[in-house]
């Protein structure tokens, strides 16, 4: 694994560089136009792609809400701090990202939804933002025309009247006017494009009766999720709600839309950094939480290991960067931590469990790491137990009890997942499965924070 040495960006002479780090939720990496989906409409991504780098295969450590945004911030795994569930908080006493962002003197903000430590249409108090300076959002919500409300750092309550992808994007331009004279890491949190999937009408038009092509691997489900924090839009007593109802087909158009319309907003972001000055000393990423299933292998949401679930996509622009560059290395969740250090010019953190992939964004060359992790805790057996890795071609999954193998892919001849070889390549299904043990026996070593129950 490397990882860099040293004292980070300011030792070796260059300026530190500000970070606006995006994220959607429930995008899958194939949704993308630069990823070769060409009927989706992304121009904005696309572009930012072009003047940047593009990593096609990233995965999510755990594709869930919570424990996504656990790793995220903490820079360890789930199985470490115990973070599987949707309303478990960052560990309380673990240094977390934005704490050490703001001891190296660079302004911490946080836009849109959190969903650490609570659920629900509400303000997040000041112990559970992980050390966010600025703060204005949300813990959970799923409403995207009505009660768009935002809490900020007081707790204050203001309600916006316009959807909440353009909500999130207008309330981030102006958190960047607030904090654009000093060095910041801002992070923009939108709740696009997860179900229950509510597009402007605009974009819902871009698509309307389009017949969109579905992956090879899906079948015909009912995409239908009810929520309940807050309950589900009541489609039939609102006729400003959209409805997919049990129809795959209209749910890909509407998934397609929100993605559009996120795009949009992100390019309203970029303008904005523009239009300020701080596009040229401000690196943008672009990624998300976690995919959707979509009716692939005959299964909705996320939770699962599948590609589209577990892979995500991200594009990085760094001025003076690498442009146009796209890498097949597989990055991962924990790669966040260490790399956003980086970039503002801070010491890497020893405690943390990422690599940093700064160089390559640069356009240098980087020995890069050959694996990556992801997991889900479930019940024992259970199709949501699992840990994954990826190598390579390979990807092995086994359920975490014994470890004992369940799918394994060779991903450059079967990218759906259609032929598992589980029993076919014995010796490799014996090999990666000695790879997954080892790495969790060396996570469980090193974890401080491992819950009851924790495997």
């Amino acid at each position: 694994m490397n990882r860099m040495t040293g004292k980070g960006w300011c030792a070796r002479g260059m300026d530190r560089l500000n970070v606006l780090f995006l994220f959607a939720d429930q995008m899958h990496a194939f949704a993308l136009g630069c990823m070769g989906n060409e009927e989706i409409h992304t121009p904005h991504l696309d572009k930012l792609a072009a003047d940047g780098v593009l990593f096609r295969n990233t995965y999510s450590n755990i594709p869930i809400c919570t424990p996504y945004r656990g790793v995220l911030f903490s820079g360890k795994y789930a199985c470490q701090t115990g973070i599987y569930g949707n309303t478990d908080a960052l560990p309380a006493d673990g240094k977390c990202l934005a704490d050490r962002l703001n001891e190296g003197g660079v302004r911490t903000s946080y836009v849109g939804k959190w969903h650490l430590g609570g659920k629900g249409n509400i303000g997040v108090p000041a112990e559970l933002r992980g050390g966010f300076q600025d703060f204005i959002g949300y813990q959970c919500y799923n409403d995207f025309l009505k009660q768009v409300w935002f809490f900020d750092e007081n707790g204050n309550r203001e309600e916006f009247n316009k959807h909440r992808s353009e909500t999130t994007a207008d309330i981030a331009m102006e958190r960047l006017e607030q904090i654009k004279d000093e060095p910041f890491a801002m992070f923009v949190s939108f709740q696009d494009p997860h179900y229950p999937l509510q597009p402007s009408k605009p974009f819902d038009r871009m698509y309307r009766g389009k017949r969109l092509t579905r992956r090879p691997n899906a079948v015909d489900i009912d995409p239908y999720t009810k929520t309940e924090s807050p309950p589900t839009p009541n489609y039939e007593l609102d006729p400003n709600y959209l409805r997919y109802g049990d129809d795959l087909d209209e749910y890909l158009r509407m998934y397609y839309a929100m993605v559009s319309q996120l795009d949009y907003n992100v390019g309203r972001i970029v303008d904005k950094l523009i239009e300020t000055g701080l596009y040229d000393n401000t690196v943008i990423i672009f990624t998300s939480d976690h995919g959707d299933m979509q009716g692939s292998h005959g299964v909705k949401n996320k939770q699962l290991f599948w590609e589209e679930s577990t892979r995500v996509p991200l594009i990085v622009r760094v001025p003076k960067g690498a442009r146009g560059e796209v890498f097949d290395e597989c990055i991962s969740t924990v790669d966040f931590y260490p790399s956003i250090m980086e970039y503002c010019g801070l010491m890497p953190a020893d405690d943390v469990e990422g690599s940093n992939f700064v160089p390559m964004t640069l356009g240098l060359e980087q020995d890069w790491k050959k694996q990556v992790f992801a997991e889900n805790k479930g019940r024992p057996m259970s199709p949501y137990n699992w840990f994954m890795v990826r190598e390579g071609k390979y990807k092995l999954v086994v359920e975490q009890t014994a470890f004992q193998p369940t799918h394994l892919y060779d991903l450059e001849q079967d990218p759906y997942e259609l032929v598992n070889l589980v029993d076919v390549l014995p010796h490799i299904t014996s090999q990666y499965r000695s790879v997954i043990m080892n790495w969790h026996q060396e996570m469980m070593a090193r974890a401080d924070h491992a819950t009851e129950g924790a495997v």
